[in-house]
């Protein structure tokens, strides 16, 4: 069995997090823009699954694509409130998670060595 990095792992989720509000935030802000088409990050099992845990300093290699739109507005534009405010929920949700489970850990820690 291999070890397990929580902490890395938590750090690499909430990088990609913080990267997917940040593009999804970018999608909404150019919603009237004509011409524009949606972005969205790969797949967070994607980004694990090229992650390092054994070098501690590297990061996350989180990169941005363009997102198949769902439909094209009158505008011109391909972006997709509904989709976005989806994919903004959802990618809080995680996040929400992800610092849930490391403040049990941290809480787990302190009560195993005493306060």
């Amino acid at each position: 069995m291999s070890e397990i990095y929580l902490g890395k792992l938590a750090d690499v989720h909430a990088q990609w997090s913080s990267v997917r509000q940040s593009v999804i935030a970018g999608n909404i802000a150019n919603a009237n823009t004509v011409g524009f088409k949606a972005s969205d990050v790969t797949s967070f099992e994607q980004v694990l699954s090229n992650v390092s845990f054994d070098k501690p300093g590297e990061g996350a290699d989180i990169s941005i694509h363009q997102d198949k739109p769902w439909d094209v507005m009158h505008s011109g534009t391909a972006v997709s409130l509904a989709n976005e405010m989806i994919k903004a929920g959802d990618t809080a949700s995680a996040f929400e998670l992800n610092t849930s489970v490391m403040r049990s850990f941290h809480r787990m820690v302190i009560s195993a060595f005493g306060n």
